[in-house]
């Protein structure tokens, strides 16, 4: 892989992660404003399905978080090998699959929470339609 690219996978992951991360914020205080008051409660179903959320968030964060943290250590460790031939016309750095691993891992979690998120509003709108259909 280029060195060019990996500064270009580095640079993207650290983009997304302020993007997510000002989104997350701006939730974050959607949320305070919507608990300020004493007795709000959810059913089971709804408290987890924002569990689940939540986790997805947080997860999401977490993958362009490594990823950035990752490319850019990874670079910084191979321009030390190259030397002065980093600033040659853009050198071919070995990369392996190990670098992507923990952003591979967060992928999967959360798309995970997102579909458990999803199945949980599902299961509580089912519960309310078998209701009104007894009703």
């Amino acid at each position: 892989m280029k060195l060019s690219d990996l500064w270009k996978n580095q640079e993207f992951y650290s983009k997304v992660l302020t993007e997510h991360s000002r989104t997350l914020a701006f939730g974050v205080a959607a949320i305070c404003w919507f608990f300020k008051s004493e007795r709000i409660t959810f059913p089971p179903a709804i408290f987890w399905a924002l569990v689940f959320l939540v986790g997805f968030f947080v997860f999401d964060v977490l993958h362009y978080f490594w990823g950035a943290v990752r490319y850019r250590r990874f670079i910084y460790r191979e321009e030390r090998k190259l030397g002065d031939k980093v600033y040659e016309d853009d050198p071919e750095v070995r990369v392996t699959r190990k670098l992507d691993r923990p952003m591979y891992v967060m992928f999967w979690l959360k798309s995970m929470s997102l579909l458990v998120s999803f199945a949980m509003l599902l299961t509580e709108f089912f519960y309310r339609l078998s209701q009104a259909h007894r009703g």
